[in-house]
């Protein structure tokens, strides 16, 4: 969705005034006419986009009598919690403060501003959003024989598109509560590539953070095929970097999340991986090279880094998270990629021998083998530390659990963690704890020991991580799930978490779900939270399914930088028709599926200069002839341009 839009009126109620075609600066072909007497109860209108959006709102006025616009809005029909007021000028175009807005509902009504009771009188000509986010063109795609599964690739991609912002829109509903650092570094940053980056929401928090652009950048590049906004949202925080080699966690509040540090670099590998950018790497090859000397100053003699930021979910895990040291195979082992890249074969070596000794000592320390499931510890007294998802997806697909141990931890998920609406951070509910008097680095720490019942404090501030369905891990358990051959369970995985989302009424994919019920969570988690819901209704981290689409069920990804080489390896699960298209850096990829009884054909079309690892499991396949027909273009670089 691009240019202007216009919204729908599900309802008017002209209370004390009155309204004259109240339809009609909603298509521009009339002129909706509002007059409020001296006094008088102001009439409302209740506008729906059909779903989410963003934009600059857009108002034509033939004349007015210079009062106040009053906009309520929100994601949902019943939640109309942020409020906006704008004054009308006597004629023209009136602007909200150069703020765009997020909502899918917005509620219109008049407020005078005499000190006198004076009446109103409004003559709109027009009324709609211009479209704020990153102008996309949907370069891939993909098709299948059940269409919700099609409407979540468009949902998520829609999704991730929203969250594709101008820079200079960072953090705008708390702008000027920022340090005047922070603000200085938005004003002034300017991108070599993009003035557009990825934010992790479009509405609530508006900045970017490391760990969703990992997440975010693939539905980018399987979509949009845009990787100058995730270049330049990667140089954010290059940037940002200091001199002992970290990063902060997020553009524009530069809050402190460690392990978003080795989410960086697993971002700027892929991104290569994607683009075949050498210049790309070589610019960021100096801040991934002090990143690993801080890693290497921090690591003790397993290997193992201390985590003493204040992420994990906002669970407290600071010490020796097993989360963490997961991040960290995969982290060095790309590292060990870039280093090959750079001819530096030894250091490669080096770290994918450091890779190995790790991924030992998380089986060795954090397997459980009587349960068959992966720990982490919380730092939480007179609480059951339950068994957390994160670590035990990030072992299946990070290599760290051998099959055996795959299968049984994906067993212990499905009949511990899941849920009608996805799978849940944690296996039980935490009902009651205090906080470990030794952590220092837990965000809010001061806010639950300040507490005057810290027991309760520290429950409500992990409300939205305790137990609760987050998309984006669900994403890596899905992708687990295909990895290990499960794809009925991550078929159905889908449906649970994706196919509720998409039946709710934001019209986009959430930051987190409400395990209990299935909505959209508004409750906020601790006071002060922006005054508004914590929960964002349009998410770029839930948006991932739409690649985890095109590379499992689809199943075409890059294996060689620039895709020089890609693998095919479809995982039909429940499907017979399946096709799609994924951009390259040399021009679209197509294919197609198709599986009767007796054979399942691949009809593909790709550019020259793309070798073809085709790999078809046994699931797929089964005991049908495969037929392939392959047809080379010439490659077309432009097509991505």
């Amino acid at each position: 969705m691009n240019g202007y839009q216009y919204p729908r009126l599900l309802e008017w109620k002209e209370h004390d005034g009155k309204v004259t075609s109240p339809e009609g600066m909603l298509s521009g072909r009339e002129t909706t006419v509002v007059e409020v007497p001296a006094g008088g109860r102001s009439p409302e209108f209740l506008l729906d986009f059909g779903r989410k959006t963003t934009g600059y709102l857009h108002i034509e006025l033939e004349g007015s009598s210079r009062d106040s616009l009053r906009l309520d809005f929100g994601p949902l029909r019943r939640s109309l919690h942020v409020r906006r007021d704008i004054r009308m000028p006597e004629a023209g175009v009136a602007y909200v403060d150069g703020e765009y807005l997020a909502c899918r509902y917005l509620r219109l009504s008049f407020r005078g501003l005499s000190r006198q009771p004076a009446p109103i009188s409004v003559r709109i000509r027009r009324l709609g959003l211009v479209f704020s986010g990153y102008p996309a063109v949907y370069r891939g795609e993909f098709r299948c024989d059940r269409p919700e599964l099609e409407r979540i690739w468009e949902t998520g991609a829609y999704t991730v598109q929203l969250c594709m912002q101008k820079h200079t829109a960072s953090s705008a509903y708390q702008f000027d509560l920022l340090p005047e650092p922070n603000r200085d570094f938005i004003r002034n940053w300017r991108s070599r590539y993009s003035p557009y980056v990825i934010f992790d929401g479009p509405r609530r928090d508006r900045e970017t953070w490391l760990g969703d652009i990992r997440t975010e950048a693939l539905a980018i590049y399987g979509a949009f095929g845009a990787d100058e906004v995730v270049k330049s949202s990667l140089e954010v925080f290059l940037d940002l970097q200091r001199p002992d080699g970290t990063t902060v966690g997020c553009g524009a509040t530069w809050q402190e999340f460690r392990e978003y540090n080795l989410w960086w670099i697993i971002a700027i590998w892929e991104c290569f991986l994607f683009t075949g950018d050498r210049d790309f790497l070589r610019y960021f090859y100096p801040g991934i090279r002090a990143l690993v000397g801080w890693i290497r100053n921090r690591q003790d003699e397993r290997g193992f880094l201390f985590n003493d930021g204040n992420w994990m979910w906002t669970l407290p895990r600071e010490g020796y998270s097993s989360a963490t040291q997961c991040i960290l195979v995969r982290t060095l082992e790309d590292v060990a990629k870039i280093e090959r890249e750079m001819d530096n074969e030894p250091e490669a070596a080096r770290l994918e021998a450091d890779a190995a000794r790790i991924r030992e000592g998380i089986n060795r320390v954090f397997w459980d083998g009587e349960r068959g499931i992966y720990i982490d510890h919380l730092r939480l007294l007179n609480a059951d530390t339950p068994v957390m998802s994160d670590v035990n997806v990030y072992a299946v697909l990070f290599g760290i659990a051998d099959d055996r141990q795959r299968t049984r931890l994906l067993s212990y998920l499905r009949a511990h963690m899941w849920t009608p609406y996805g799978s849940a951070t944690l296996d039980r509910r935490i009902e009651t704890a205090y906080l470990a008097p030794d952590v220092r680095h837990y965000g809010l720490a001061g806010f639950v020991r300040g507490h005057p019942e810290p027991e309760k404090a520290i429950v409500e501030f992990m409300y939205p991580h305790n137990r609760q369905v987050w998309p984006f891990i669900n994403g890596y358990e899905v992708e687990a799930r295909f990895a290990a051959g499960d794809e009925a369970g991550a078929f159905e995985l889908m449906d649970r978490c994706w196919g509720n989302m998409l039946r709710g009424e934001p019209g986009t994919f959430w930051e987190c779900v409400d395990a209990d019920t299935g909505e959209f969570p508004l409750r906020s988690f601790f006071p002060g939270s922006k005054m508004d819901c914590i929960n964002s209704a349009a998410h770029g981290w839930s948006g991932w399914i739409s690649w985890i689409l095109q590379a499992c069920v689809l199943g075409i990804r890059p294996v060689a930088p620039g895709f020089r080489r890609i693998r095919v390896s479809p995982r039909l699960g429940p499907l017979q028709r399946v096709s799609g298209r994924v951009p390259t850096p040399l021009g679209a990829i197509s294919a197609a599926w198709v599986r009767t009884e007796e054979v399942l054909s691949l009809e593909m079309t790709l550019p020259e200069g793309i070798d073809i690892d085709l790999q078809v499991p046994d699931s797929t396949l089964g005991a049908r002839r495969l037929e392939t027909h392959i047809v080379r273009l010439a490659a077309d670089p432009s097509a991505r341009a």
